[in-house]
């Protein structure tokens, strides 16, 4: 992919955006109600989550429930996707979310391992 583009044609992923696609989802989460806290974890694409991740939102009820989001990304942090997980599930709590460029979570464990650490310590009740 080039420019957001495979051979001279839109990228799927810029294509699936634009149609604000609903992709379906292979699989289902068993015995949801036993989740309280769900750590959502995705790559940015185009500046956003995969579309797919926005079909998972909306299909379960993610109401009393804590969305701990964390990214891959080249430069554009969490970009928005905060808020439009937000948007997507107002009943949940949002707990700060953690990103990461993907080139430094591939080629540098020790400095990742420190920053999860890090941001781990801020997120998680300690009781």
């Amino acid at each position: 992919m080039k420019n957001g583009t495979v051979s001279g044609s839109p990228s799927i992923i810029q294509t699936n955006k634009e149609e604000n696609a609903r992709p379906e989802l292979k699989s289902s989460v068993k015995n949801w109600d036993s989740y309280d806290v769900i750590f959502l974890g995705y790559p940015i694409w185009c500046a956003d989550m995969p579309m797919a991740l926005y079909t998972f939102l909306e299909s379960y009820d993610f109401s009393g429930k804590t969305i701990i989001p964390f990214c891959t990304n080249e430069g554009s942090g969490l970009a928005d996707t905060e808020a439009a997980i937000k948007k997507s599930c107002p009943e949940a709590k949002m707990k700060r979310g953690f990103e990461i460029e993907g080139n430094v979570a591939q080629h540098s464990r020790k400095k990742t391992e420190q920053k999860i650490e890090k941001w781990l310590k801020k997120v998680i009740d300690r009781k």
